[in-house]
């Protein structure tokens, strides 16, 4: 799951009593989210055959490790092999077009981020969809500064981000915004934009390195916005995106 698609850390109400942040997606933002999985990572073979008999059920029919190895799909009255490149670009039309129940796309959410997920109700929002545990709470960064050194990708930032920039008025941080169109997927507003060339930076502009102790620093820490914050979410992203950072193999509970 990527930064772009967090849309909301609480705590889930069934788990209150331990420190742990779960984000809510509808189900379109849980498909949505799935799709950039797919899409950012490639062939994902493991993780299709899989999630295939979920998305697909007697449609599908996968076979293991052989010269026959992959998934086939069911097509008039016989089966043929799907190549991997195709096949997840195939799985999310499905998706799309004939959504299973909450249940089971929660458990497709779950093999996917590879983190734990339930069906459930938002009674903010007041409507279904899906719970999805980050694994922030057990993560350390070592500061290697590699996720901002590399911003592979066009990303924005939060309305609240916005404001709290406005409130302060950093205008050093607003210069490097660009308010985008309403229906942009990368949100209200788009990061780093550089203000003399009105193209997204590669390298974040608020890194400093510290080449005597071999690490990066944030110069805007307490000001970074959520996509940032929230990075990388699920191990699965962490290692996925070459994160240096490291995760406890349990989550923490309060004293």
């Amino acid at each position: 799951m990527t930064g772009g698609q967090i849309q909301k850390n609480i705590q889930h109400p069934a788990m209150e009593n331990r420190v742990e942040s779960w984000t809510f997606l509808t189900r379109a933002q849980a498909i949505d989210a799935i799709a950039i999985d797919f899409q950012a990572y490639g062939p994902q073979p493991d993780l299709f055959r899989c999630v295939a008999p979920l998305i697909l059920g007697n449609r599908c029919n996968v076979r293991h490790p052989n010269k026959h190895a992959g998934v086939w799909i069911l097509q008039g009255n016989a089966f043929y092999p799907v190549a991997d490149q195709d096949l997840g670009f195939y799985l999310i039309h499905v998706l799309e077009t004939a959504t299973p129940d909450l249940e089971t796309l929660a458990e497709i959410c779950a093999l996917v981020f590879q983190t734990r997920t339930c069906a459930g109700y938002d009674k903010t929002k007041n409507i279904s969809g899906i719970w999805i545990l980050s694994q922030m709470d057990t993560f350390v960064c070592r500061q290697c500064g590699k996720c901002c050194r590399t911003l592979a990708y066009e990303t924005g930032c939060t309305r609240t981000d916005y404001s709290r920039w406005q409130d302060l008025d950093r205008q050093d941080i607003l210069a490097w915004v660009c308010k985008e169109t309403e229906n942009s997927k990368t949100g209200p507003y788009r990061i780093w934009v550089n203000p003399d060339t009105g193209k997204t930076a590669r390298t974040c502009p608020w890194l400093a390195p510290c080449p005597e102790e071999n690490r990066f620093l944030c110069t805007i820490h307490d000001l970074k916005p959520s996509v940032c914050r929230q990075y990388p979410y699920t191990k699965k992203h962490a290692v996925m995106t070459g994160c240096k950072g490291v995760f406890a193999t349990e989550s923490i509970a309060p004293e």
